[in-house]
């Protein structure tokens, strides 16, 4: 798990069970009292067995996200795209 701080929101990396095995996520949730956290799937096109590679997965993600949209979506780096 990985966080990563923004001006008004905080992206965490994780891994979350599925119906099959494990997804990669990014939630984010706004600085605050009371904001929900939305989360996002990552690495859709991959299938995880075990948490530890989904979170693996989620962290890769992360790093690659430079802000977070007003209404939390996630602004990636340009060669991320």
């Amino acid at each position: 798990m990985a966080i990563k701080h923004f001006e008004h929101f905080e992206a965490i990396s994780s891994a979350v069970p599925a119906s099959d095995g494990f997804d990669a996520v990014i939630g984010v949730k706004a600085r605050e009292e009371g904001s929900q956290p939305r989360f996002h799937r990552v690495a859709t096109e991959r299938h995880f067995d075990l948490a530890s590679e989904a979170e693996e997965a989620a962290d890769a993600a992360l790093s690659r996200v430079v802000e977070v949209a007003e209404d939390g979506g996630l602004i990636w780096e340009e060669s991320a795209r």
